[in-house]
């Protein structure tokens, strides 16, 4: 789903969530009461609660498909989560500096990430959309015609490899002429306001947008094969390993069947 650390102090006066786990469908909630913080078992995790359907806040409570995910993990090995929200940045910061154990977001396995951190198997393949307002009637049939529009998308993401290794060489599109936001609010935002043609949404976020939350928006190209979503661990966490047994315990089926129910 890389910057200096710094950007940490983003999530200034935010609670530590702290939750036991439980097979609750409807998400964890926000400000859970701290558990005991000698529990060698506790799992501290970093998140960035804005790209639903996969991690999301809804009425104080964060839910989403990676939070069942790791909550059947954490059940089925008796931990506890101790949850922080941040940026994006500031979330991936986290793990990559120790500060957390875990960072899940729909976040994309990169190779620049995987310097900082270590994945978990991919549990999810992942479609980029550029999205447009249906009223304005863009379709892209030729990369090239991507230098007559504005593109914008959130600060951090991978989409900023694909436009370095894919579009720049080309001469389809500059990194320096994409507008960055904190968050995919804030971009679809603009691009309602008419301030931004084109967006780049993954497919989960577009889907939610799209037939959850019905605005009329509608996709201009997709870009497939480029991005698998995982889960980030520290680098040389032993957890990661024991994550990926929990996922292959799971199975393919049962994983799409998380996933399926969260984009409804």
């Amino acid at each position: 789903m890389y910057k200096k650390l710094q950007q940490l102090g983003l999530f200034c006066t935010v609670a530590l969530f702290v939750l036991g786990c439980s097979n609750n469908d409807g998400g964890t909630p926000a400000k859970a009461e701290s558990g005991n913080k000698g529990d060698s078992n506790i799992i501290k995790v970093a998140v960035s609660p804005a790209s639903p359907p996969m991690l999301f806040e809804d009425a104080g409570k964060i839910a989403g498909v990676d939070m069942e995910i790791f909550e059947g993990y954490c059940k089925s090995r008796g931990c506890t989560l101790n949850i922080t929200p941040y940026d994006w940045q500031g979330m991936l910061g986290a793990v990559s500096s120790g500060q957390a154990d875990v960072a899940f977001s729909g976040i994309s396995i990169t190779d620049k990430r995987k310097e900082a951190m270590d994945f978990s198997q991919p549990y999810y393949d992942n479609v980029w959309h550029l999205v447009s307002l249906q009223k304005n009637h863009i379709k892209i049939t030729d990369l090239a015609q991507l230098k007559k529009y504005s593109i914008g998308y959130p600060r951090g993401m991978a989409y900023n490899e694909l436009i370095k290794s894919e579009l720049e060489p080309k001469g389809y599109y500059s990194l320096s002429m994409v507008k960055l936001y904190p968050t995919y609010g804030e971009v679809v935002t603009d691009l309602q306001n008419g301030n931004l043609d084109l967006a780049f949404i993954e497919e989960p976020v577009f889907a939610d947008y799209l037939y959850k939350k019905k605005l009329p928006i509608e996709s201009s190209y997709a870009f497939t094969g480029f991005d698998k979503l995982g889960f980030a661990f520290t680098k040389g966490s032993p957890r990661r390993d024991d994550f990926n047994k929990y996922l292959a315990e799971l199975g393919p089926e049962k994983i799409k069947a998380i996933v399926d129910k969260w984009m409804k």
